[in-house]
C-alpha cells in the first residue's frame, strides 16, 4: 500500500528541470567550452559547482581539479549529445518523439508549479497538524476494489451489516490480509498513499471512510487505533518548523494535484464504440507487431470526438498526438476496458493541462525552452551510454583474471539475521523485554504487538545485514548470538526495537561462480570509462571543440 504512482499519474511524471544557462549560437556571457554551438558559459559552470557543492554536504573545495571535474562533467554531455546527432541516434524510430514527450513533461511540470500551485498556502494550523502526525502512528484496515462502482458496493454493504473481516477474506489474494481483516498495520505520515494517509489521519478510531481513491484503485477505509507521542513541546515544534513547512507544502500540493485530477476524470465520458474498436486493436497480432504507439483506429474521422470532459473534447486527432507521445511502458499489459479508460482518461488530463499551459505563454517561456533542450541533450547523452554499455564484450579468461586480481573486493563479510519487534514507545517495549525474558514466543508477542505493518506480513524476520553495519544496535551489538533478544533499543524518535538473533553467517572470500556478476559489473564499468573517456576524446577533436582552461583557473568561486 506504499505510495505508487501506477497508469494515470505515471502518465504525467515529469523530468525535473534542470535550472542551467544554456545558449546555443548567442555567447553573451564568458564561455569555457563550447563544441558545435552548445556552450557552457561561466554563469553554468557556478550554478553547477554551487549546487554539487549543496548535494555533497559542503564537502568539495574549489581547487583546480575539482573545478575541471565540474566543468568536464557539464560538458562532456554535450560532448555526447553531439555524438549521437552526429550518429542519427536524434532520428531513430524510438527516439522519434523524444524530445515532444520531453516538452510535455517540461510543461506539464510548470503548469503545476506556475498555475495549479500557484495558490496554495502553508498555514501556521497546518504545520502544527503535520507535527502532530510527525509524532503519531494510526492503524487501519481497508478493503480494496479496482473500481469506484465496486468500493460503493463494499461499502454498502458493509452499512448493511456485514464485517470487515468477511468481506476482507472475498476482496484479498494476500492470506494475511485475508485473515486479518485487511489490516495494514500501524503507520506514520508518508508511509502510505497520499489520499489513504489523508483520510486516516483526519478521521478518529471507529470510523470507516470512503470510496477513498488512491494511486492502486479504491479503497474503504476503517481507522482502528491511534498513538501519539504524549510530550510535543512548543520548543519541538519551532525547531522542527524549516522542515515540517517544506513538507507540508510537498503534502498539500500531492494532495491538490490527486484532486484537481480525480476531479477531471469524474467529468469523462469516452465513446464505447471507440473503447471496443481500440481494445480490439491493441490485442490484435498487428498491435503487438507494429508495436502498440503506432495503433491508429480506422474508420474514424479525424475531427469526431472520442472523449468528452467538463472543459472540452478530446477528438482522434488530438489523441493521436498524445498517444504517440506516451510511454509504451503504460501502455504496454492493457487488457481491459477499465484499464484502457484509465489510460485514455490520463491522457485526455494531460491534453487539457498542456492546453491551459499554452493559453497561459508557458511553453515559450525562455527558462522552459532552455529547460526543454537541456533535458534533451541529457537524454541524447544516456541514449550514447547505453550504446557503449551495449558493446562491451569480455571473456572468460578476463573475468577470472579481474577476480584473481581483486581478492579484497570478493568477501562475503559477516552477516546476522534479525527478527524484531517495533513500538512506539520505551514503556512498552521494556514490557515486552520483560515478558520475553520469561520464556515467551518472541512471534507470538510480535504479531500481538508490533507496530509495523511491513513486519506483521513476515513475521517481523528481516533480510540479511552486514554485521558492521548495525551500529545502531550500539552495545547489544557486542551481545548477539544465536537466539539472542536484546534489550529494547531506541532506534529513532517514537521508535524502540527489540531484536532477536535467528543466524549469524561468518565473513568468507568468495567462490568465482559466486562472485561472477560482480566481477562483471567492475569490468563492464572499467571499460565503460575507458571507452567513453576515448569517445569524448575523438568527439571533441573532430568538431574543435573549444575549453578555456586559463579562464577556469581565474575564477573565483564564494560560496
Amino acid at each position: 500500500m506504499k505510495s505508487n504512482r501506477l497508469i494515470l499519474p505515471g502518465i504525467f511524471c515529469c523530468f525535473l528541470l534542470v535550472q542551467c544557462t544554456f545558449s546555443k549560437n548567442k555567447n553573451v556571457e564568458p564561455i569555457l567550452a563550447e563544441i558545435d554551438g552548445y556552450t557552457v558559459s561561466e554563469a553554468h559552470f557556478l550554478t553547477s559547482f554551487k549546487e554539487l557543492y549543496y548535494r555533497t554536504g559542503q564537502s568539495i573545495a574549489p581547487d583546480p581539479s575539482t573545478k575541471k571535474a565540474v566543468l568536464d562533467s557539464e560538458f562532456n554531455t554535450y560532448v555526447l549529445a553531439v555524438h549521437a546527432i552526429d550518429q542519427g541516434l536524434d532520428m531513430r524510430e524510438e527516439l522519434e518523439f523524444l524530445k515532444t514527450r520531453i516538452q510535455a513533461r517540461v510543461v506539464t511540470e510548470e503548469f503545476k508549479r506556475q498555475l495549479l500551485f500557484s495558490d496554495l498556502e502553508v498555514t501556521e494550523s497546518t504545520l502544527r497538524e503535520y507535527f502532530v502526525r510527525f509524532n503519531t502512528k494510526v492503524r487501519a484496515s481497508h478493503l480494496y476494489a479496482k473500481t469506484r462502482e465496486e468500493s460503493e458496493l463494499l461499502l454498502a454493504r458493509i452499512q448493511a451489516g456485514e464485517s470487515f473481516d468477511d468481506l476482507a477474506k472475498e476482496v484479498f489474494e494476500t492470506r494475511y490480509l485475508q485473515d486479518n481483516g485487511g489490516d495494514v498495520g500501524f503507520f506514520t505520515t508518508d508511509d502510505m498513499d497520499v489520499s489513504f494517509e489523508e483520510a486516516a489521519f483526519t478521521n478518529s478510531p471507529g470510523s470507516i471512510v470512503g470510496p477513498i481513491q488512491t494511486a492502486q484503485g479504491f479503497s474503504i477505509i476503517k481507522v482502528t487505533d491511534r498513538i501519539q507521542n504524549p510530550i510535543l513541546t512548543e520548543a519541538d515544534f519551532q525547531r522542527q518548523l524549516p522542515e515540517l513547512e517544506q513538507y507540508a507544502r510537498k503534502k498539500l500540493q500531492e494532495l491538490h494535484e490527486r484532486r484537481h485530477l480525480e476531479d477531471f476524470i469524474e467529468s469523462v465520458t469516452i465513446d464505447k464504440i471507440f473503447i471496443k474498436i481500440l481494445l480490439k486493436d491493441l490485442n490484435s497480432k498487428q498491435g503487438r507487431e507494429q508495436g502498440i504507439e503506432g495503433i491508429n483506429p480506422k474508420n474514424w474521422m479525424l475531427d469526431e470526438p472520442i472523449l468528452r470532459h467538463r472543459y472540452g473534447i478530446l477528438t482522434l486527432k488530438d489523441w493521436e498526438s498524445e498517444w504517440r507521445i506516451t510511454p509504451v511502458e503504460y501502455l504496454e499489459g492493457i487488457s481491459s476496458v477499465y484499464h484502457l479508460k484509465s489510460v485514455l482518461s490520463g491522457i485526455a488530463y494531460r491534453s487539457y493541462i498542456s492546453h491551459l499551459a499554452h493559453e497561459a505563454g508557458i511553453p515559450s517561456q525562455p527558462e522552459v525552452q532552455a529547460s526543454i533542450k537541456q533535458t534533451y541533450l541529457n537524454s541524447l547523452a544516456l541514449e550514447v551510454e547505453k550504446g557503449i554499455k551495449r558493446s562491451i564484450e569480455f571473456s572468460p579468461a578476463e573475468l577470472y583474471t579481474t577476480f584473481e586480481a581483486n581478492p579484497d573486493r570478493f568477501i562475503q563479510p559477516k552477516q546476522v539475521l534479525l527478527q524484531r519487534i517495533v513500538v512506539s514507545s520505551k514503556e512498552k517495549a521494556q514490557q515486552i523485554y520483560a515478558v520475553l525474558q520469561q520464556g515467551h514466543s518472541f512471534t507470538d508477542m510480535l504479531q500481538l504487538h508490533t507496530e509495523s505493518n511491513e513486519d506483521l506480513m513476515v513475521d517481523g524476520v528481516m533480510n540479511y545485514q552486514q554485521w558492521a553495519q548495525l551500529g545502531h544496535l550500539g552495545e547489544e551489538l557486542q551481545r548477539l548470538a544465536l537466539d539472542y533478544v536484546t534489550k529494547p533499543v531506541a532506534y529513532q524518535a517514537n521508535e524502540y526495537h527489540i531484536y532477536k538473533c535467528l543466524d549469524i553467517e561468518e565473513a568468507r572470500s568468495l567462490r568465482f561462480d559466486e562472485a561472477k556478476e560482480a566481477v562483471k559489473n567492475i569490468l563492464l564499468e572499467q571499460k565503460f570509462r575507458a571507452a567513453r573517456s576515448e569517445l569524448i576524446r575523438q568527439v571533441k577533436k573532430k568538431h574543435n571543440a573549444f575549453i578555456d582552461l586559463e579562464r577556469l583557473e581565474e575564477i573565483n568561486i564564494e560560496i
